[in-house]
């Protein structure tokens, strides 16, 4: 029996209930004989209303029924482990067990292409504008005028320091020119894992874009950034997940950042998450 073909992505789901249900209704829509007791049958499974009831919330899986339901769907082997793996988490009882299953569920996702910069070249983090003007010139046909392409920054920065960062980034190899005199990237998107001896280098950087940050304040209209803050009780449990599900947060930035075809400006994001209190064990000490 044909497997049927589905144009759902399961990648792209964190809910396996609410991705049954896309499914369902996909599959639903291209085939009028498709139905619950139809995709029951299909997955060996002999109540006809056991995934109705899974969908609306009723129910759970078991890792049998899971193989199940994955063989019907025609999940591969990527797929499946994804599917496993987001069925535990949605059903997972306490904060440990969730955070066991959604780290293995950012291992199975499709990584977009990240580079990650060799020690070398960690240079590109000494000014804050260097990773600025790896955006902006591939924007722009500056025709060599550093002092137009400082002025697009905000703030702007004299014509020698861009002509430097120019020069800088094609030294380390994060731009290179084309016989049009047009400058590209020669990764889209880059990353840094420092160890603790080159640590201070990240970090200074991060620290002069919480500065900019903070200028931004004055300097730039309000529905031209967006800012936000919560304050939360947590576990140092809750805390690894937050920094988890933050992580996964940002790889769906930069692969929307990296679909976008029509870029006009260069946007700074900043997330920062640290404790405003003492641990219960601190205060007892």
């Amino acid at each position: 029996m044909t497997v049927p073909f589905s144009m759902i992505n399961i990648f792209e789901y964190q809910n396996f209930r609410t991705y049954l249900r896309d499914y369902y209704n996909d599959q639903k829509a291209t085939k009028r004989y498709f139905s619950y007791r139809y995709f029951s049958k299909k997955a060996g499974i002999n109540a006809s209303a056991f995934l109705y009831y899974v969908i609306e919330g009723k129910r759970n899986l078991t890792k049998k029924s899971i193989d199940k339901i994955s063989g019907a769907i025609g999940h591969t082997k990527d797929e499946n482990e994804y599917f496993e793996n987001l069925v535990f988490f949605n059903q997972a009882k306490n904060i440990s067990e969730k955070t066991m299953y959604y780290s293995r569920i950012v291992e199975c996702r499709r990584p977009i292409d990240i580079r990650t910069i060799d020690k070398d070249r960690y240079e590109f983090y000494s000014k804050w504008y260097h990773s600025v003007i790896r955006e902006v010139v591939t924007m722009i046909d500056f025709r060599d005028d550093y002092a137009r392409l400082g002025a697009r920054l905000a703030p702007a920065i004299p014509a020698r320091e861009a002509q430097e960062s120019v020069t800088l980034l094609e030294r380390l190899g994060f731009l290179e020119r084309d016989d049009k005199g047009l400058y590209h990237q020669t990764d889209n998107v880059i990353s840094v894992k420092p160890d603790a001896a080159e640590a201070f280098v990240i970090e200074k950087f991060q620290c002069e874009m919480l500065q900019m940050a903070l200028k931004a304040y004055d300097v730039v209209a309000r529905n031209d950034r967006m800012s936000a803050s919560t304050t939360f009780s947590i576990s140092k449990t809750t805390f690894e997940l937050f920094k988890m599900k933050t992580r996964e947060f940002r790889k769906e930035l930069l692969e929307i950042a990296r679909l976008d075809n029509a870029p006009d400006r260069v946007y700074q994001f900043t997330f920062n998450l640290f404790p405003v209190s003492k641990t219960s064990d601190e205060d007892k000490k």
